[in-house]
């Protein structure tokens, strides 16, 4: 049976957390099957009596769902569901004690995977020449720049076999190398990739792409979708491996182009939409939501190729 009434959810909640502590969004819809996310969701931000604390990090996306529009990661619902505590008054200690073990969490499964990829480029580099090395370089993106990295399992579309949560996002950039040299890159990347993917010790999914410099500084022209995304990877990039020169030469392109700019602009955009789409959900108490809502309640589709 489905509950009927935020108030009545509201009740469930407290009671909830009062027998079993803090609680992040997750385990409160685990805790209470028949209540629809939405539901939950407005109970819980509309509580007097509930405390909240967020711990995720926010990062700017392109919503291919609708019409590449930009968006906010986590979602509402994914920071709900995994970045958002709740407890209640006279839980602070548990609450702060909470929080730090989640955050440490994903911490240690970001670091964990930063490992992964750091291994990935220490095969492809050692077995390098010193001239090929110095001419590229390699960075991550996605939830481990921001350390927000989870290892929950999920199933890999490509092989039906499960794997370890969160993809491993890795761009090389490379200046002055031939074709041939190229292409041996992205050969080894992808015998890389294939035994990370399916060695029983690993399950990572390895996402990479291989471009050059010009064509990344191209792509500073924020243009087009494409355009939009490789920038926006770049902005929220951590250095891997290679020359560590390149890799600031390209950051200097950003800046030199102002496109970093650009992408900040964006992300303003993106937050005063994440707010506006709040102040809509917690008015509705129909459960029935418009496309463009629901598109910033429930999980953004990025692009998933890099280009």
């Amino acid at each position: 049976m489905v509950a009927s009434g935020i108030e009545d959810i509201e009740q469930r909640v407290i009671q909830t957390i009062q027998e079993k502590g803090p609680r992040i969004g997750k385990e409160l819809a685990l805790d209470l099957p028949d209540v629809a996310s939405l539901a939950l969701w407005q109970a819980c931000y509309t509580s007097r009596q509930l405390h909240i604390s967020h711990f995720a990090s926010y990062y700017l996306r392109f919503d291919i769902t609708r019409g590449d529009q930009v968006r906010l990661s986590p979602s509402i619902l994914r920071d709900f569901l995994s970045f958002t505590l709740f407890g209640l008054p006279g839980q602070r200690e548990a609450m702060i004690e909470r929080q730090g073990s989640l955050s440490n969490y994903h911490r240690e499964v970001s670091k964990q995977k930063i490992a992964v990829a750091q291994d990935v480029m220490s095969n492809l580099l050692t077995q390098m020449p010193r001239e090929i090395r110095a001419n590229l370089c390699a960075f991550i993106a996605g939830d481990l720049a921001y350390f927000l990295a989870h290892n929950e399992p999920r199933e890999h579309a490509g092989i039906g076999e499960m794997i370890k949560g969160s993809d491993i996002d890795i761009i090389v950039i490379y200046q002055d190398l031939s074709d041939e040299v190229v292409s041996g890159i992205e050969k080894d990347m992808t015998e890389l990739k294939n035994f990370y993917l399916r060695h029983p010790s690993h399950r990572h999914e390895i996402d990479f792409i291989v471009k050059s410099r010009a064509k990344m500084e191209r792509q500073f022209r924020y243009t087009d979708i494409h355009d939009k995304i490789a920038s926006k990877i770049a902005y929220e990039s951590m250095f891997l491996g290679g020359s560590l020169p390149l890799y600031m030469s390209v950051r200097d392109a950003m800046k030199r182009t102002g496109v970093d700019e650009l992408i900040e602009m964006d992300f303003a955009h993106a937050l005063q939409d994440r707010k506006n789409a709040m102040r809509t959900l917690l008015d509705n108490r129909s459960g029935e939501l418009d496309d463009e809502t629901r598109s910033l309640f429930y999980f953004s589709q990025e692009r998933v190729e890099f280009t």
